[in-house]
């Protein structure tokens, strides 16, 4: 338990308070007969926090387990405009990873989603801890995919080089594929195509796509365009976004996309030729 912020005073008054002070003071058998007097375990004070938000503030494991046991809420939205995510990724933003262990072993689902998006996205975000090998030990879905059909790995072969790898060797799908039929084959042909061979992002990125390879991914890979084709996704009107023909109500263009340029068309049909048998002319 840390003995620096956060101070009870700060964030509770009333009844709340003296449950805070026996939490800092790691007096858990009072701060649990305090708790059950209270109508609702999830009363906010300042910030819209929570007991559970200050146990994990805290990184106070054994509050976290009582609270969590008397039904304190891990999704609630904490910050005055409930604008500072759920606790359980507020718990992801300390170096030690001991409140979320807490709040999982105690339950919290780990798959809670912020928005559209669950809490192993926010792993490109943290500062250096073991967040994401705690999410993937409890079970959290590396496949998870947000409003734009993406994976987790989509955000890590951007940024988390290493954490992509580890995404790769624990059962994230490397043939995925958005909406807009991208895929993260693609992604990981981009970067390289316009990255500096010279740098160690550059040999890294190497190594994710030779992983990708071992797992039976098969480069060049087919861009965007060419992945709609294949897949007869198209962009639409009714209802709004890119989605297989079958489910489109009405078709329409996407006004924002740039055309595709020659090379890249001639790129797409050798391979929809000669890896998948389809003669096209984009």
């Amino acid at each position: 338990m840390s003995n620096k912020e956060p101070k009870p005073e700060t964030f509770f008054s009333g009844e709340l308070l003296p449950i805070a002070q026996a939490i800092k003071s790691n007096d858990i058998d009072r701060a649990k007969e305090l708790s059950k007097n209270l109508d609702n375990i999830d009363k906010t004070g300042f910030e819209n926090f929570t007991l559970l938000a200050f146990s994990v503030a805290d990184s106070n494991a054994a509050a976290i387990h009582m609270l969590m046991e008397l039904g304190a809420d891990p999704a609630h939205q904490i910050g005055r405009h409930k604008d500072r995510g759920t606790i359980g990724s507020f718990s992801m933003w300390n170096r030690s990873t001991e409140a979320l262990r807490a709040l999982l072993e105690s339950g919290m689902d780990p798959d809670q989603r912020e928005t559209d998006r669950t809490l192993i996205y926010k792993v490109p975000e943290l500062r250096d801890n073991d967040s994401l090998k705690l999410l993937v030990e409890f079970g959290a879905d590396v496949n998870a995919r947000d409003r734009l059909g993406q994976t987790p790995l989509f955000d890590f072969i951007n940024v988390s080089f290493d954490e992509a790898l580890y995404l790769l060797d624990h059962g994230a799908d490397p043939f995925v594929m958005d909406r807009s039929g991208m895929t993260t084959a693609y992604s990981v042909q981009d970067e390289l195509n316009n990255m500096d061979k010279s740098t160690e992002a550059y040999q890294k990125m190497l190594t994710i796509q030779q992983k990708m390879i071992d797992l039976g991914v098969k480069f060049p890979a087919l861009t965007p365009y060419g992945e709609r084709f294949r897949n007869d996704i198209v962009y639409c009107k009714e209802p709004r976004g890119y989605r297989p023909r079958s489910e489109c109500k009405v078709e329409g263009v996407n006004r924002f996309l740039k055309p595709q340029s020659e090379e890249s068309k001639l790129a797409d049909e050798k391979i929809l030729r000669e890896r998948y048998g389809i003669n096209a002319k984009l």
